[in-house]
């Protein structure tokens, strides 16, 4: 059976939705638990689509039903680029909003303005939701033929993304219990020569961010002989990532002719007898087999070294034999509020805050924001530049609205 455009297609945007994009853009705008229905959805129906293809010629009503799901993906398609869009105009605007007139920051409440397009955004998908459904249901029908569908990722999207050691100290979220367990776990004695931590947790909760204060720790600094940062983010590709190694080490990226051997035999080299922290962010391989790969070029480090990864997913955990597995949490309400403080009103006093409504009605955005950190700056830096009560008032209204439409 030979693999169809629509089959694809479907998986395209399969992709897309669990794609560290997609869930970057479900968290700023509120939509994740949505966008995840319409993902599992599309997964059940993409099952059936290649004996669907087939069936097609002989009957009208499957040829229909072929013809509603392509309409509807193509839906899809649309509403992810208009969410991608409306999150790089949010994004520029945030990082534009000292040099913001007043005039602009009225234009972006206006009508137009992206609260309103989120909205917007909520009816669609809702509808989308609910024609989807409509197919799921219909398909029952036709009694099709399901396939198999293994690992379906977005590595190409994730591809796009690239962290450093480096983080500002404003950037820093209160994570101090987090952070002093986990470096208790690194500089615990054990027998094993590199074992594996792992922080665990969905997308937006500030695991890049704690990785990085940890890595910058003077403890850390003092503790280890060599520390080693790598973003892994794409396809786990063992050679490269050895290169990205090298390159945090020497600070000069490996000659790119170098075969797999000549790198492996300089990894070795570099960490032979030291002490090392290497930190991996951002990890989404399941496959054992290329971890075993690059552990062998690991293995000549001296006894205390360690490795910490990030990741979104327990089963990549175990993957690395991680042990044991740091699960990170939402913020509680106080650091959440603390956070959306720093972001937003950094430059007022205490007391003026009070004399305001602004801490009330800042409180109740935060609380809708399900102390995610990632959602948290976004909104914070977006209101930085000009928080009066009205412009605080529009927003927390929206996300009540946000709660009731979708």
């Amino acid at each position: 059976m030979a693999e169809s455009i629509l089959f694809s297609l479907t998986g395209k945007i399969i992709m897309k939705l669990g794609s560290f994009a997609g869930q970057e853009l479900a968290l700023l705008w509120g939509v994740v638990n949505e966008l995840d229905k319409l993902k599992r959805m599309l997964s059940a129906i993409q099952a059936v689509v290649l004996d669907a293809e087939e069936q097609q010629f002989k009957s009208h009503a499957v040829k229909d039903w072929i013809s509603k799901l392509k309409d509807a993906l193509y839906d899809i398609e649309d509403l992810f680029d208009e969410l991608s869009y409306a999150t790089l105009r949010m994004q520029v605007m945030a990082r534009d909003n000292r040099r913001k007139t007043y005039k602009q920051v009225c234009m972006f409440f206006s009508k137009s303005n992206p609260i309103a397009f989120a909205l917007k955004m909520g009816h669609k998908i809702k509808a989308i939701r609910e024609r989807l459904a409509d197919i799921g249901i219909e398909k029952t029908q036709f009694k099709f033929s399901e396939c198999v569908i293994i690992n379906i990722r977005d590595d190409g999207l994730r591809k796009t993304r690239e962290t450093g050691s480096y983080i500002p100290e404003e950037e820093v979220i209160d994570r101090n219990d987090d952070k002093k367990a986990i470096i208790n776990l690194l500089l615990k004695p054990n027998t094993n020569r590199d074992p594996v931590i792992s922080i665990v947790g969905m997308g937006g909760l500030g695991k890049t961010a704690l990785a990085q204060s940890i890595y910058n720790d003077n403890m850390l600094v003092e503790h280890f002989d060599l520390k080693l940062w790598v973003c892994v983010s794409e396809e786990f590709e063992v050679k490269v990532i050895i290169e990205k190694i090298i390159e945090s080490a020497t600070g000069k990226r490996p000659e790119s002719c170098l075969q797999m051997d000549s790198l492996q035999s300089k990894l070795r080299k570099l960490v032979d007898e030291k002490k090392y922290l290497l930190i991996m962010d951002d990890v989404w391989n399941e496959d054992h087999e290329k971890w075993v790969i690059l552990r062998q070029s690991l293995i000549d480090g001296a006894k205390g070294s360690r490795i910490l990864i990030t990741t979104r997913s327990e089963q990549v955990a175990k993957t690395f034999d991680s042990s044991p597995l740091y699960f990170v949490e939402s913020l509680d309400e106080d650091n959440s509020w603390l956070l959306f403080k720093k972001m937003t009103f950094c430059r007022q006093s205490e007391q003026d805050l009070m004399n305001s409504n602004l801490v009330e009605i800042g409180k109740e955005i935060v609380a809708k924001l399900k102390g995610v950190p990632l959602a948290i700056k976004t909104i914070g830096r977006l209101l930085y530049a000009k928080k009066s009560e009205d412009r605080l008032s529009k927003i927390r209204n929206f996300t009540k609205l946000r709660n009731k439409e979708v």
